[in-house]
C-alpha cells in the first residue's frame, strides 16, 4: 500500500506543478504570420520573413540579403516570479567574418529577443543569439547599447542545418545582466536575421516560440 500512496502523492504533486505553469504567449506559425506581428526595419532595408512548411513542421524563415529587420510582436505581460522561453531554430550558416563585438561586422543568421518596459529611452532587451565566433555561454553587451544584453546559445557552423531546441530562464538571465533592477513588464518578443553590415546572405528559421510563467 505504501508504494501506491507514494505514487498517488507523486502524480498529485506533479499535476499541481504543471497546473502552476501558465502559457503567456505561444506561436507556431501554423496559420501564417498574423497581424500581431510586425516587420520592424530600423530605417534599413527589411529582411523578408515568410512561413515555410516541411511536412508537419511549420516555421517562419528570415532570409537577409544586405538587409536588417526584426519580426516582432507587442506584449503586455506583468513579470511572473519565474519566466521561461522556449523555441526551436535552425540556420544554413553563419558569416565567419562577422562579429558579436564590432558593430561594423554585426550580422547574424538568427537571434531571438525579449523586450522590457522602460520609463525613459529604448527598451532593455535580452538577446539570445546564434553567434558567428563568440563561444557558447558568452554573455556580452550589444556593441551599440548596454541596454541590449546578448547570450550566446549556439556558435559557428557545427550545428548548421539542424533544428535545435532552446529553453531559457528569462528571470534568471535578467537578474544576471541587470542585477540592480527588478524585471519590468515584458512589452515585446521577436526574431531577427540580418546581413546589412557585411552583405553576405544569411538564413534563419524559427518555430514553436513559447513564453511560460509560473
Amino acid at each position: 500500500m505504501k508504494w501506491i500512496f507514494a505514487a498517488i502523492l507523486y502524480f498529485a504533486l506533479a499535476s499541481a506543478g504543471a497546473a502552476a505553469e501558465k502559457v503567456l504567449f505561444a506561436e507556431n506559425f501554423s496559420r501564417g504570420i498574423s497581424k500581431d506581428w510586425e516587420n520592424v526595419a530600423f530605417f534599413k532595408t527589411p529582411t523578408p520573413y515568410a512561413v515555410v512548411r516541411e511536412g508537419t513542421n511549420c516555421f517562419v524563415r528570415g532570409v537577409a540579403d544586405n538587409s536588417c529587420s526584426g519580426l516582432t510582436t507587442k506584449l503586455d505581460v506583468a513579470p511572473p516570479e519565474k519566466l521561461k522561453l522556449h523555441w526551436r531554430w535552425r540556420i544554413t550558416g553563419v558569416n565567419t567574418n562577422g562579429s558579436e563585438r564590432d558593430l561594423k561586422k554585426f550580422d547574424h543568421a538568427a537571434r531571438v529577443f525579449v523586450a522590457f518596459d522602460t520609463f525613459i529611452g529604448p527598451p532593455r532587451s535580452l538577446n539570445y543569439m546564434w553567434a558567428n565566433v563568440e563561444p557558447v555561454g558568452a554573455v556580452l553587451e550589444h556593441p551599440k547599447s548596454s541596454r541590449a544584453q546578448i547570450f550566446v546559445l549556439e556558435s559557428g557552423n557545427t550545428k548548421a542545418g539542424e533544428w535545435i531546441s532552446e529553453e531559457r530562464d528569462v528571470a534568471a538571465d535578467w537578474k544576471r545582466v541587470f542585477p540592480d533592477r527588478l524585471m519590468p513588464k515584458i512589452v515585446g518578443l521577436g526574431v531577427m536575421t540580418d546581413s546589412d553590415s557585411l552583405g553576405q546572405a544569411l538564413t534563419g528559421d524559427y518555430a514553436d516560440i513559447e513564453l511560460i510563467g509560473e
